[in-house]
């Protein structure tokens, strides 16, 4: 036989004489192991905590234990062992395997308790057999177990003790079987483990202790489907990269700085049961939206330096806001409290915050209130701008669409600003938002204020047409100031129709039809370039028919100037002379003129007679007329005046 086998074998013999199975009675393991270097130990029959702590003072070289069929009785001990004598039937002793260097435990079929510290300290175990009659773990049993990778735990389970499987760190996945009865994790039972990316802890849950997750490296939490789950201790989730959390709407109690500084964290759900955001709970997160339905109170720090949350609502069922739990908040662009009754503050709650910049939505009904309220008075208070009104002038034109072009050019604007400029409230700012504000200047409704501040004004010269005729009209700007954007309404008389109105090369322009009579026409610049006086700033081309009076009028009204300070300036009327030049013969016609000056109907005829004058509503009245200029007061509306059988179409606005 060769020297390489004969060495073989003698390996062999080796190692089988460190395997051992023992039949044991209960009590008597020391007296059955005669060799204290065994590796690996299987034993059947029965066993107390005599038996495991022989194991523990005597066996040290133990890599490998099988006690599937082993059922453990109770006893109670000469000595005290971990300040405990008796011990009962069906528990793993405290201590039993501590520090020890197993590497594979299969435990007791009939096992039930697993005692404090049962395996702490064996860094070299890798695997653990649970059995299906497991009803608890103790505190620490696995803790520093740091080769540990996965764990999953019997649905007979109702308890995790403290610390039990604290600083594992391989421990990648804790999981419980199907139809869990796992009710309860206890303090730090799974702190600091940083692989700990797989956390599913089943349906029966109903607390879990402080910093029971602190420090792992789950980046998402569901405990959603726990629905029995009311409490979730202090510190729970501290130092975690969580992104986000879903809780279930049992939860009463969230526990103070449970989620703090979980920098990633930027979604949550609380389930709307939670009266108490607790001191610190978020402080130092991700945040960037969080639903406080139902939450009654802020603790101090709750909502500390998450400077990534824009909107902030508060739900009507808030009474306190604790010292600075909304401090260094400085991402915030607007704050809204539901709640009818001002709530009270700590200290410096919005400490770091620019609250004059920040606009705050309130209850009508409490509006002043909050406004006298101390710290809630610093806030922007004019959140009841007009939709559209970005630059908080009370009024929605063309000096708006000014705003918003800046905007997108990057220059820098306050947040109330920034906030307004989103007309559609899709978060951001851009020519959606444009089109959203000329859509509104479009309407009917959104005419300029009768009243008029510059003396700069339109231009368009008179004009002779025939029936059939087409021309185009130059509208030019006579001004002392620049202006980038201008908006107005253009009205045509009976027999002219609008073919197009058109920018200069420089600017965009678009024209709607506001109503039967009357167009309105906008311009602006994407470059805010500012309109040049020597040539003209628009078009209009129109088309004349038979139904053109020899003296008629084209109005420009409810003209808006914008110049790059974000102001709207308000020009006096523009009227053009349409004349039809195949009429001329008719002599007492052509003596005829028709026009508005502001809020004044003007006639100018050679003869003494009478003007009807018809409303769009169908009202008409009767205007005695005398040699020379007639002049008589209308309200605002669209007219049409005849005279002399023609008809002239006028605006007053």
């Amino acid at each position: 036989m060769s020297k390489r086998i004969i060495i073989a074998i003698i390996a062999i013999l080796a190692l089988q004489a460190h395997a051992l199975d023992v039949n044991n009675t209960a009590g008597t393991l020391a007296d059955r192991v005669s060799d204290l270097n065994v590796t690996s130990l299987t034993v059947t029959g029965t066993m107390n905590a005599e038996d495991f702590y022989f194991i523990a003072d005597q066996l040290h070289k133990l890599t490998t234990v099988d006690l599937t069929n082993v059922n453990v009785v109770s006893c109670r001990t000469a000595d005290r062992h971990y300040w405990q004598q008796d011990f009962a039937a069906g528990e793993l002793p405290a201590g039993s395997f501590g520090g020890k260097t197993v590497q594979n435990v299969k435990l007791p079929s009939s096992l039930k308790w697993i005692g404090k510290a049962a395996f702490a300290g064996c860094s070299a175990l890798a695997k653990v057999t649970f059995p299906t009659t497991l009803d608890s773990i103790g505190d620490y049993a696995f803790a520093a177990c740091s080769a540990l990778k996965t764990v999953t735990l019997p649905a007979s389970v109702k308890k995790v003790g403290r610390g039990a499987f604290m600083r594992c760190t391989a421990l990648t996945a804790l999981q419980v079987a199907s139809s869990s009865q796992l009710q309860q994790i206890d303090a730090t039972a799974l702190m600091d483990c940083p692989a700990l990316t797989t956390v599913k802890l089943g349906n029966a849950l109903q607390s879990m202790g402080e910093r029971s997750l602190a420090g792992t490296g789950v980046t998402e939490l569901d405990l959603s489907s726990s629905n029995r789950l009311n409490e979730l201790g202090d510190w729970a989730v501290v130092l975690t990269p969580v992104v986000q959390a879903k809780l279930p709407s049992s939860v009463k109690n969230v526990g103070k700085g449970a989620f703090m500084y979980d920098s990633a964290l930027d979604r949550i759900t609380l389930g709307g049961n939670v009266p108490e955001l607790s001191d610190y709970l978020f402080a130092g997160t991700g945040l960037n939206a969080l639903d406080m339905t139902g939450v009654r109170t802020l603790g101090d720090y709750a909502l500390y330096n998450i400077d990534q949350m824009s909107v902030v609502e508060l739900p009507a069922t808030v009474t306190w806001l604790g010292t600075r739990s909304m401090a260094g908040m400085i991402g915030m662009t607007a704050i809204t409290s539901n709640a009818t009754e001002v709530p009270a503050l700590g200290e410096n709650v919005w400490q770091g915050v620019a609250q004059n910049r920040v606009p705050l939505t309130v209850p009508s009904s409490s509006s002043a209130l909050y406004q006298e309220a101390d710290q809630w008075k610093e806030f922007l208070f004019d959140a009841g701008w007009l939709k559209g009104d970005v630059n908080l002038d009370g009024e929605v034109n063309i000096a708006d669409v000014n705003v918003i072009v800046r905007i997108i050019q990057g220059t820098e604007y306050d947040e109330g600003t920034l906030m307004r400029a989103d007309v559609n409230e899709d978060g951001e700012i851009n020519i959606a938002d444009i089109n959203a504000i000329i859509k509104i200047i479009m309407t009917g409704g959104a005419n300029a204020p009768a009243h008029i501040n510059v003396n700069d004004r339109l231009h368009l010269d008179d004009v002779d047409m025939r029936p059939g005729e087409v021309r185009t009209l130059a509208v030019t700007l006579d001004n002392a100031a620049n202006y980038s954007a201008l908006q107005c309404d253009i009205t045509l008389p009976d027999g002219l129709t609008l073919v197009e109105s058109k920018a200069d090369r420089n600017h965009t322009g678009e024209t709607n039809d506001v109503d039967e009579v009357t167009s309105r026409t906008v311009l602006y610049s994407a470059k805010s370039l500012s309109f040049d006086s020597e040539a003209a700033v628009f078009t209009i081309t129109v088309r004349a028919d038979n139904a053109l009076a020899n003296e008629s009028q084209i109005v420009l009204s409810n003209i808006v100037l914008a110049d790059d300070d974000d102001a709207a300036w308000y020009a006096d009327i523009c009227t053009a002379q349409v004349r039809n030049s195949t009429g001329i013969e008719d002599l007492s016609a052509m003596a005829d003129r028709v026009w508005v000056e502001g809020h004044t109907l003007c006639i100018d005829t050679r003869h003494e007679g009478t003007a009807q004058v018809s409303a769009m509503n169908g009202i008409t009245r009767s205007i005695e007329l005398t040699t020379g200029i007639n002049r008589q007061e209308l309200e605002a509306g669209f007219y049409v005046v005849v005279l002399n059988g023609k008809s002239h179409k006028i605006a007053i606005k």
